[in-house]
């Protein structure tokens, strides 16, 4: 089993290693070309919050939703992974399951 964690770190590539905390390449994990490309757009767009220093709380929270979407499209693509989300604007961590709250 796989765990994962999904997050938007400034120097990260959106998937890391839940145990060794290492930043996984998307491509290493063969996920789709759609999937792949929405994690890029919202990297950027969350890296461009970071760089505003996350003064826009309704932009962050999109911005979450967002990336838990993408956790559980990567949940979808992948066999047997477990899965976190971490939102790096307010230092929170959390499970994701089978839908987006």
């Amino acid at each position: 089993m796989k765990y994962l964690v999904i997050d938007a770190m400034f120097s990260g590539t959106g998937i890391r290693d839940y145990y060794d905390g290492n930043y996984i390449e998307p491509e290493n994990l063969h996920l789709s070309d759609m999937t792949i490309d929405k994690i890029r757009d919202w990297l950027s767009r969350y890296i461009s919050e970071h760089h505003k220093g996350y003064i826009n709380n309704e932009a962050i929270s999109q911005l979450d939703r967002e990336g838990k979407e993408i956790a559980l499209k990567i949940k979808s693509e992948l066999v047997d992974v477990k899965i976190h989300y971490y939102s790096d604007a307010r230092m929170t961590k959390e499970i994701i399951s089978s839908k987006v709250e």
